[in-house]
């Protein structure tokens, strides 16, 4: 069943584009932060950032090539809205995500060694939850019954990233660094928990334009 319009469209195949690009950039983020806790405030790690930033602004350029495309197609203004809506939250989370990059670098933040386990299970969980809601986007298109199913799985993970937090917050607070550093810390586990969250708004919004199309 083709939702919005056939595969074989143009939007259709500049949407995929934008949504492959969104998961490089995800899995980029990933072995930023990977590369971070190998060599820690590196030129190679710095590099990184930059890298992933480039595939973030990429992203940005086929997103807006599809806003003019959709316009000049004269698709139905909902289903135009809701797509929209789609491309802009996914854009949010990886914005977060490259906050997170950021705030590392010009913090000149050291996480601790013994923290490194458990914040790489948080931003992997994190990601994870960000995948899952991108290929419930993808799934929109042909395929409304199991959009159902990604969302709860966001929501899983979600929850998981929530108690990983807390965890990881009490572990800080209970280590023997020095009151600015145990801030520090817990922003930037805040900051990681956002990714989630903010893909769970991706599910949100994907759970509105499935149910209006389901009626």
């Amino acid at each position: 069943m083709e939702i919005f319009f056939s595969r074989k469209n143009r939007i259709y195949e500049m949407v995929e584009r934008y949504l492959n690009k969104m998961l490089e950039t995800g899995e980029l983020f990933k072995k930023t932060v990977e590369k971070y806790f190998e060599t820690g405030l590196s030129r190679e790690f710095k590099e990184m950032i930059e890298t992933t930033h480039l595939s973030e602004s990429m992203a940005d350029d086929i997103r807006r090539e599809i806003e003019l495309e959709m316009y000049e197609k004269s698709l139905i203004p909902e289903s135009r809205g809701d797509i929209l809506g789609l491309l802009e939250s996914t854009d949010e989370v990886m914005n977060k995500a490259q906050s997170v990059l950021y705030q590392i670098e010009t913090e000149n933040l050291e996480i601790p060694e013994e923290l490194h386990e458990d914040f790489l299970k948080l931003i992997h969980n994190n990601i994870s939850a960000f995948e899952v809601a991108i290929d419930g986007f993808r799934t929109l298109f042909h395929n409304l019954k199991e959009v159902r199913e990604k969302i709860q799985e966001v929501d899983k993970r979600e929850s998981s990233s929530d108690r990983m937090e807390r965890e990881l917050i009490r572990k800080i607070f209970a280590g023997s660094y020095d009151t600015g550093k145990k801030i520090l810390l817990k922003d930037l586990v805040i900051e990681i928990g956002n990714i989630s969250d903010m893909s769970e708004e991706v599910t949100d919004r994907l759970n509105i334009v499935a149910a209006k199309r389901m009626v």
